[in-house]
């Protein structure tokens, strides 16, 4: 029976009421004395049960001396359960989308999120990259990608999928503007996205190439931060879509934007 009563309870119903229903589909009708004891559940919890199975439309009535009881057909029941199961989870989600949205949650959304290690990175620079709509703006792609692969070889396959998602994002009309740091990275990138926007950003020094930033539609950012170890290195990110620090990106990286420089050359050919 316990594998009849649990996707009954999983549809919403009680223990017990999930074992009267079993027991009046088996018998098909009872009064309270019968159903206690094709049940097992106890005398006086009977009645409570039979008025809330009543209630939910799915056992009928009839008015004798004593009462009887009748479940509906199965497939009948079993559909009026789920209407009411589908019903009441539509309203639980429009109490929660009001509460998710509460000015309280709101401030809650400002909390920056720390990601750890390379692949966990990688993997949520794609799902941002992807979630584009309108504009994507990197700061400094992961020369990092490129200097890294010799020690990560999944390196490689995750810098191929990023370069592929942009490439799709651009031909859905997604603006892709990117600011790199030197002038071999600037040719890499021209190369392999013709469709984004370049410009090189000169800084003698090695601090500001750590690591780099995408946003995403004004709306979501991620900061990459590399951190020497020994022979490898330690990538650590923060992510967030808090509006106060996502326009706090945005400023600078529109600044750093405005200061970049775009230099003549002939893109190579790959």
């Amino acid at each position: 029976m316990r594998s009849l009563i649990d996707p009954l309870r999983n549809l919403g119903l009680t223990e017990y009421e999930a074992k009267v229903f079993i027991a009046l589909a088996r018998h098909g009708s009872g009064t309270a004395t019968d159903i206690h004891m094709f049940s097992g559940i106890p005398r006086p919890a009977v009645y409570g049960v039979l008025k809330k199975l009543a209630e939910r439309g799915i056992i009928e009535v009839q008015h004798t001396k004593p009462m009887r009881y009748k479940c509906l057909p199965p497939e009948e029941a079993i559909e009026k359960i789920k209407k009411d199961f589908e019903q009441e989870t539509e309203l639980a989600l429009g109490k929660l989308n009001e509460i998710y949205s509460s000015e309280e949650n709101i401030l809650q959304k400002e909390i920056v999120w720390t990601i750890n290690g390379l692949k966990n990175i990688s993997d949520r620079m794609i799902q941002v990259v992807c979630s584009a709509g309108s504009e994507i703006i990197i700061e400094a792609p992961h020369p990092t990608f490129r200097n890294l692969e010799r020690v990560y070889p999944v390196v490689e396959k995750h810098y191929d999928q990023l370069v592929k998602e942009l490439n799709r994002k651009i031909g859905e009309g997604v603006k892709v503007r990117m600011i790199v740091y030197s002038m071999d990275e600037f040719k890499d990138i021209a190369a392999l996205i013709p469709g984004a926007e370049l410009k090189l950003y000169s800084v003698k020094s090695e601090r500001f190439r750590k690591g780099g930033a995408i946003l995403v539609d004004g709306s979501e950012v991620l900061i990459d931060l590399r951190k020497d170890s020994g022979q490898r290195e330690e990538l650590t990110a923060i992510w967030s879509t808090g509006k106060e620090f996502v326009l706090f990106v945005k400023h600078l990286l529109e600044a750093e934007w405005e200061v970049s420089d775009v230099p003549g050359f002939s893109p190579k050919k790959e």
